[in-house]
């Protein structure tokens, strides 16, 4: 007898539901069992662009640049010292109910931790990178043309991918060092002293980063396009941004914020992603990645946050909030966090643990904690241990 093949039918599918209602219905089952399944987006997303005059900005000098830019992107710690609530962030109604209930709670405490410790992002982070170049190689920060600091920052964001911000200063130093050394131009690192190396030279100079043939690849071709493509400056929207090799969102907002003080999203990286979904800011499960996050804190972040957010954070995650070793035990916002490690508080109760736990604290390689700790110690005299913060 021959086997006879067996055929399979195949039942067509209609997976074009009403995108009003979010709905898909199937045709494979009976109308009685007609399943629905909801798709939800990431977020209630949308594009903002922020209308900043770029030709205005072009044409303003080192002080008057500086002037406008740190007015746009302000990091004074001073002004984390002051607590946040509703009113101060001029919220409406519908914008309170938007914000998660912990982020006010938190967030002041995190503000308040990072006004009083120094952190790498505080010193070497990308938008303070041409400066600290700048007085590293015996140049001050009034010497450096608008231009030039808009260049060496688009190249900080590109070599800070995966990399720390002291390798990615190491990196800089040494595309810095070359150009005033070898290539003998007066303004250190400049689009027109980067275009004259050559690809092995990139990478030889910045081979401390991850992925450091990659970036120089990127950077000996994006330098290129920035010449023939965009004026030789920087670009001055998101799209422009990422046709730039290797520069994608987190780079982009960075950059936008900082070379014409735009702000067109939020900077999201390691640190912010990890931090938001850790506080339940942002749904983990629909925040797949760093941009998903971004997109989410886009649809409740009060905007006169979406710079500060990034350094506040990042900073905080660099020496308090690691992803592996996390200090609760000199946390302000271990008596309220959903993400404190319990045991490591509970071990804490006597006065030589803490301590000790000072003394591990001024000994780290990583930021400075001195004027940390003499704040934890004067609350220490009034407050039981764990430490709490002041504020909402």
């Amino acid at each position: 007898m021959v086997p006879r093949k067996r055929t399979r039918r195949y039942l067509e599918v209609d997976v074009e539901g009403n995108p009003a209602e979010g709905v898909v219905q199937s045709k494979y089952f009976k109308k009685e069992e007609t399943v629905t399944v909801k798709h939800e987006p990431v977020s209630d997303y949308k594009d903002f662009v922020d209308e900043v005059d770029i030709e205005w900005i072009k044409s303003l000098d080192t002080q008057a640049f500086f002037d406008y830019i740190d007015d746009r992107t302000s990091e004074d710690p001073q002004r984390w010292l002051k607590p946040l609530d509703e009113d101060s962030l001029g919220l409406k109604p519908l914008e309170i109910a938007k914000l998660p209930k912990s982020f006010i709670p938190i967030y002041n405490r995190v503000r308040l931790m990072r006004a009083q410790l120094k952190t790498p992002v505080d010193k070497v982070g990308c938008a303070l990178m041409p400066i600290f170049i700048a007085e590293n190689c015996g140049l001050h920060k009034e010497q450096i043309l608008p231009k030039n600091y808009r260049f060496q920052l688009l190249i900080a964001v590109m070599l800070s991918s995966q990399t720390k911000d002291e390798i990615t200063a190491e990196a800089m130093l040494n595309i810095m060092r070359y150009c005033l050394n070898e290539l003998h131009d007066p303004n250190g690192m400049t689009l027109e002293s980067v275009l004259m190396m050559d690809e092995s030279i990139i990478d030889e100079k910045i081979k401390s980063v991850g992925f450091h043939r990659r970036k120089a690849t990127y950077i000996y071709k994006s330098v290129r396009m920035l010449r023939d493509n965009f004026d030789s400056d920087v670009p001055t929207n998101v799209n422009d941004m990422l046709s730039l090799p290797g520069v994608g969102p987190k780079m982009t907002y960075l950059a936008l914020q900082r070379a014409w003080g735009k702000m067109d999203g939020i900077c999201v990286d390691v640190h912010v992603d990890r931090l938001c979904k850790m506080w339940r800011w942002v749904d983990a499960k629909k925040c797949k990645t760093p941009d998903h996050t971004r997109k989410a804190l886009q649809t409740w972040l009060p905007k006169c946050l979406w710079y500060e957010i990034n350094t506040v954070l990042v900073g905080f995650g660099q020496v308090i909030c690691m992803a592996r070793g996390k200090r609760c035990d000199i946390c302000l916002a271990n008596d309220i966090c959903n993400a404190r490690d319990r045991k490591l508080l509970s071990k804490l109760q006597f006065e030589e643990d803490i301590d000790e736990a000072f003394w591990k604290l001024s000994k780290t390689t990583r930021g400075n904690f001195d004027e940390y700790i003499l704040y934890l110690k004067k609350k220490l005299k009034s407050d039981k241990y764990p430490i709490k913060a002041e504020g909402p």
